[in-house]
């Protein structure tokens, strides 16, 4: 039995709800950090896939090498990652968090992921499962589409 179009269209809202949310949650924290979306956007990647080479970097967040240097060059100044040679091709850098960051990082997020987890907590572990697949799932259309879009540019 297939969900109804009236249950879908409430999920659908609630998903663009989170969505709104969370990028209010994150101009926010660029605010706080003092610095631009998309140099948030690119430290959140480093953050969450790091360490990696500028490159990666550039194919993660969409942004053009020249873009990917200017935000490395502001985030590095502003103390949030480093950039150190790559242990595997002496040509080559690789970002990582900042040392130092990882506190502030820790005093800005750990609220929003101690809230989140308390409305997560309540759920069965396969509601979880289910829910995280679906997620999962909702992403990749959103990736497609994105890659959709992009290719009729």
């Amino acid at each position: 039995m297939g969900a109804t179009e009236s249950a879908i269209t409430d999920v659908l809202h609630a998903v663009r709800e989170l969505h709104s949310a969370t990028e209010a949650l994150f101009d926010a924290v660029a605010e706080r950090y003092g610095i631009n979306r998309n140099d948030l956007r690119c430290l959140e990647i480093i953050e969450r896939d790091g360490p990696l080479g500028p490159g990666r970097l550039g194919g993660l967040s969409g942004f053009s090498p020249a873009a990917v240097t200017k935000i490395l060059d502001r985030l590095e100044a502003a103390g949030y990652v480093v950039r150190r040679p790559s242990l595997t091709d002496r040509r080559a850098q690789v970002v990582e968090v900042a040392a130092g960051h990882n506190e502030w990082r820790r005093a800005v997020w750990q609220p929003v992921v101690t809230e989140a987890s308390a409305v997560l907590g309540s759920l069965p572990d396969a509601e979880l499962r289910g829910l995280a697949a679906t997620l999962q799932r909702l992403a990749e259309v959103n990736r497609g589409q994105a890659e959709g879009l992009s290719e009729s540019t």
